[in-house]
């Protein structure tokens, strides 16, 4: 279990970083909502990256154009993790929910897939790793919307919930 803690961890640290986008959207000019630089800290950082084993007291993210993100989680001793990728999202939705798909590429290969709202200068995130999958947890969906990752058919809550403030 420790160790799928630890995986997920990753993967919800990953879901911080995201890259371009696609929609299905008519102007190609129109930039990303997600695109920026955001910080999450104190209450905002998800309940299971703020408690043990992790105990991450920030994360920075900075979500580019052209479909590459960073993001940096530093934990309460100040040691830092660095995670880099692309990322493509869903189409938007009347919710304002959409979809969000990341291709890790550093420190380690996966992919994470869950969902993410930006509201004026806030947005509200929630991943899980699935490829490689991590046994029993399913990420969260448009439909089922923040909360709505699970751990066989047992919702998890705002457990993997992150949010984020816009920093530029």
């Amino acid at each position: 279990m420790k160790k799928n803690m630890i995986t997920l961890a990753a993967l919800a640290l990953m879901l911080i970083g995201f890259g371009c986008s696609s929609s299905d959207n008519d102007d190609d000019n129109q930039v990303e909502a997600i695109v920026g630089s955001w910080i999450s800290q104190g209450d905002d950082v998800a309940p299971g990256l703020a408690g043990a084993p992790f105990n991450t007291a920030r994360i920075d993210a900075e979500f580019n154009e052209n479909g590459t993100y960073e993001v940096i989680s530093i934990d309460e001793n100040d040691a830092q993790v660095t995670f880099r990728g692309t990322y493509e999202l869903g189409a938007e939705t009347a919710s304002g929910i959409r979809s969000i798909v990341l291709s890790q590429s550093e420190p380690v290969a996966v992919t994470s897939t869950g969902i993410f709202q930006v509201e004026g200068n806030r947005m509200t995130y929630e991943v899980i790793q699935t490829t490689p999958a991590i046994e029993n947890f399913n990420p969260p969906t448009v439909e089922g919307g923040f909360g709505s990752t699970t751990f066989g058919t047992t919702p998890l809550g705002p457990t993997w919930t992150q949010y984020f403030n816009r920093n530029n």
